[in-house]
Order: structure tokens, then sequence, then C-alpha cells
């Protein structure tokens, strides 16, 4: 008899379980689409510093415009994620992205080539309200933090594929061929996230309350600035995404002169710092609980990196 009592409950938690774990795969396949296009151009550095006569400093300009132009635009998708749905503006990022790989293969010289990085800074500036969105409003509270460890798991694969791919299709058929294969992969990120729009969907608030209590909200809009943690958080992320970009755009680039190693080897050791990166997400995933003492093993990571960052600089190294 309790078996068959308990049965109603445990469908019910199947079918929670199933629609969870959907919406995470989807989420994360957009965000690791999001990383793939992090690193659609530093992998092709060499061959544009071949074709157009470029230096470092120039095809490190590149990725300078991508992230400015995405900085500024996450706060533009902020509002657009509130007053379109997270959905839509996902899709229009996706569709951006894949524009944007169209414009690398097209590309006749550097001027188009910051184009490109524009316009995939534009793409990307949507993924992180998007993606939170969707997760807050679709998923389970009970599994949100295995839901936030995936999203950043499909993000570091998306990084370490990237490199892989664009070194791949370049050596064999043209950096151009590259940029359409890039361009190839958002499209159908774009299609997958269109077929499964349904369980991406959620009900859009809308202003009910009047003028006075949207005056409100816009006075109030900004008063979060004045807490001391919003700074402090800002100043992590700032500094943790200052080093980490240099490491993952010109890692590859460095390796090859510090070292000596072939164009295969330096990009490698990029995608297997990333996929160090995923199995540290999936221990994070277990960690996130309430209760736990997060900073301490925030510190216990970065001081980690850190001292290997040193021994990389300092120890001589064989060849």
């Amino acid at each position: 008899m309790s078996s068959i009592s308990n049965s109603p409950a445990a469908a019910v938690e199947t079918a929670s379980f199933r629609a969870d774990a959907t919406v995470i795969s989807l989420v994360g396949f957009a965000h690791g689409t999001s990383h793939f296009f992090h690193l659609m151009l530093p992998p092709l550095f060499p061959w544009f510093m071949a074709e157009f006569g470029l230096g470092y400093a120039q095809v490190g300009l590149l990725m300078t415009v991508f992230f400015v132009v995405s900085g500024i635009g996450q706060a533009i998708a902020g509002i657009w994620v509130d007053r379109f749905g997270a959905h839509r503006v996902l899709c229009a990022g996706v569709g951006l992205l894949a524009c944007s790989g169209l414009l690398v293969g097209v590309a006749g010289n550097f001027a188009a080539l910051m184009a490109a990085a524009a316009v995939a800074g534009m793409g990307n500036s949507v993924f992180h309200p998007a993606d939170f969105t969707l997760l807050a409003k679709r998923v389970s509270t009970r599994r949100m933090g295995h839901a936030f460890s995936t999203h950043g798991i499909s993000g570091n694969l998306g990084w370490a594929l990237a490199p892989l791919f664009m070194t791949a299709i370049a050596s064999e058929a043209g950096w151009r061929a590259a940029g359409f294969g890039a361009a190839l992969f958002g499209a159908l990120a774009l299609a997958l996230l269109i077929w499964q729009r349904d369980l991406l969907k959620y009900e859009l608030a809308h202003e009910s309350a009047g003028h006075a209590a949207a005056s409100q909200t816009s006075g109030n809009a900004l008063a979060f600035l004045r807490a001391p943690m919003v700074w402090y958080a800002f100043a992590f992320f700032f500094f943790a995404t200052f080093g980490f970009g240099a490491l993952q755009n010109f890692g590859p680039a460095l390796l090859r002169e510090l070292f000596d190693l072939s164009l295969a080897a330096s990009t490698s050791a990029l995608s297997i710092y990333l996929l160090g990166g995923s199995a540290g997400l999936i221990l994070g995933g277990f960690l996130a609980k309430p209760g736990n003492q997060h900073e301490h093993y925030v510190l216990f990571a970065f001081a980690s990196g850190a001292v290997f960052a040193l021994v990389l600089a300092f120890v001589p190294m064989p060849k």
C-alpha cells in the first residue's frame, strides 16, 4: 500500500527532475556556446598576424573590443531581459554570435576583424542576465546549486572546445573556414533554443501597481550601489577576470614563445587547464550548500592558483 500511495509523489518528483535537468542542460549548452565564442578569435591570432601583418598589441585589441562591448552591453541586456523575456534575448545573443563567425570568415582587413569582435561582444553580453533569469524562473530551488555548477562547467567546456575546434579547422582548411565553422556552431545552438522554446518560457512581470509604484522602483533602482559588498564583489571579479582573461587569450601564444611548444601543444594546454576548471566546478556544486563557509573554499582555490602561477613564472621548465 505504501508503495502505491507514494507512487504519485514519486512520479511528480521524477517529472520535476526531468524538467529541471532539461532546462539546466539547455541553458548550460547556451552558456557553453557563449564561452566558445570567447575563444573564437585567439586561436586564430597566428593566422591573423601572418595574413594582415599584425602584432600582439593589435590582435590583443580585438579581445579588448570584445570584452568592452560585452561589458557595456550587459547592463542594457538586463533591461531587455526584464522587458522582453530571457529566452528572446538569449536567442538574439546566440544569433549575433553566429553572425560574428560569418564576419570572421569574410573579413578582408583588420577593421573587419574589429567589427566581428564587436558583434561577438554584443552577442556575449546577454548571457549572464538571460541565463541566470532562466535558471531562477524555471529550476527548482533545491537544485539551484547544481544548476549554477552545471552552468559554470558548460562555460569551461566551451572554452576547452574552442581552441581545438578553431585550430583544427584553420590548420586543415584555413582560418576563414574556421570562422564559418564557428558560425555553423552558433546556428545549431540557436536552432536548439528555438526548438525547445516552450521549456524556457515564463510569465513576464507586468506593471499593475500604477505610476506611484513605478516611480518608487525607479528611485530605488541604484540603491544597491551604496552597499559595500557590491563593490567588494566588483573588485574581486574584476581582478579575477583580468588575470584569467590574460591567460586564456594569450596563454597559447606565450607558451609557444617561452617554451617553444607547437601550436597544437600550446592550445591543448589551455584546453586541459579549462577541463581542470570544469572538474573543480563539479566539486563546487556539492560544496555550495547553505551553512558552508564558501569564502574559505574561494581563498584556497585562488591561493593555489597563485602558487602555481608563480612556479611557472620563476622555476625553469624543461624544454
